[in-house]
């Protein structure tokens, strides 16, 4: 009988024990307005890649929703990067969104406010939360700074990018 009692015992510390330990993906702060934060993103955001090379992100509010049209400018020439839509689930409380490349590429991604100055989104499969291919932290230092920075899958950081506001 003590060795029954002690298998279950030990079982369900193991159970409560993974359950707890695992990653979790995005944890919002207790009590934040996700869509309210949303505003800090909009408008024109630029980061130099390189001495001829800069990154250019136009977010912009499309009725209750969200685009994103990024593109490179390389020696003064203009080349589309990938354009985004997303929009608030109220049912999971999270945005999500749907990323096409100029390759044909996609992703979908989910997304939410974790502070009120950082937006952690998962790149995902088709919207599984289970699948994460990556991950991308935007964190607004100020309403004139933000800093990208992704990571893979295995969460090693692959890019940092510093943006200015410019419109």
């Amino acid at each position: 009988m003590k060795t029954k009692t002690l298998l279950l015992t030990t079982l369900m510390f193991a159970f409560l024990l993974n359950c707890s330990t695992g990653i979790n993906a995005q944890t919002a702060k207790a009590n934040l307005d996700q869509v309210k934060l949303m505003p800090q993103r909009l408008g024109t955001w630029e980061a130099t890649v390189d001495k001829d090379t800069v990154l250019v992100r136009e977010h912009q509010e499309f009725g209750k929703g969200y685009t994103a049209n990024m593109y490179y400018i390389i020696k003064g020439n203009k080349s589309p990067y990938h354009i985004a839509n997303s929009c608030f689930d109220s049912k999971e409380g999270k945005f999500k969104g749907f990323t096409v490349y100029a390759n044909g590429n996609f992703y979908t991604w989910i997304g939410l406010w974790t502070t009120e100055k950082k937006f952690s989104i998962d790149l995902v499969q088709n919207f599984n939360p289970e699948k994460v291919l990556g991950k991308v932290d935007y964190v607004y230092e100020t309403p004139t700074s933000m800093i990208e920075t992704r990571f893979n899958a295995a969460g090693v950081k692959t890019v940092e990018r510093k943006y200015k506001k410019v419109k």
